[in-house]
């Protein structure tokens, strides 16, 4: 953050904080649906999504499922393809969120989440069991980052 002085009226001059704005490398986002061409269509509550994909250099969606014909319906976001660097088919990737449309959230998941992340040694144990799939993990537990014991895997 740095001051930038501005005239405020013709004899006026104040100081104001000014922050530039984030460009992201990359942005990665969850939406339900593309299509081949690499259109993005995601609705309900989608955050700032669509914001972070548009001020990012480069965008990856990982999307529910890729569609012929995307059928948007009123007040979906849409991303066109010219704003989107890869798209990749991961059903469930919004897990252990929710997908409107397609799953809940896993509510379960989130309580145990405050006891695995209370301690540095609790969420480096299960980054390194369902992230980084060290050990003897199992398999299924290491294709989802929400394989904390979730019985929806």
């Amino acid at each position: 953050m740095r001051l930038v002085t501005w005239n405020v009226h013709a004899n006026d001059r104040a100081k104001w904080p000014y922050l530039a704005a984030l460009r992201p490398d990359v942005a990665i986002i969850h939406a339900q649906k593309a299509d081949p061409r690499g259109n993005v269509l995601m609705w309900g509550i989608v955050g700032v999504q669509k914001e972070a994909a548009l001020c990012a250099k480069r965008v990856v969606v990982t999307v529910e499922e890729i569609v012929e014909d995307l059928r948007a319906t009123p007040n979906a976001s849409i991303l066109p393809f010219w704003t989107v660097d890869a798209v990749v088919k991961v059903p469930g990737g919004a897990s252990p969120s929710y997908a409107m449309d397609y799953y809940e959230r896993d509510n379960a998941f989130y309580k145990r989440w405050d006891e695995i992340s209370r301690t540095r040694e609790g969420f480096l144990r299960w980054l390194n069991e369902n992230v980084f799939c060290e050990q003897s993990a199992p398999k299924p537990v290491c294709l989802s980052l929400a394989g904390a014991g979730s019985e929806k895997l």
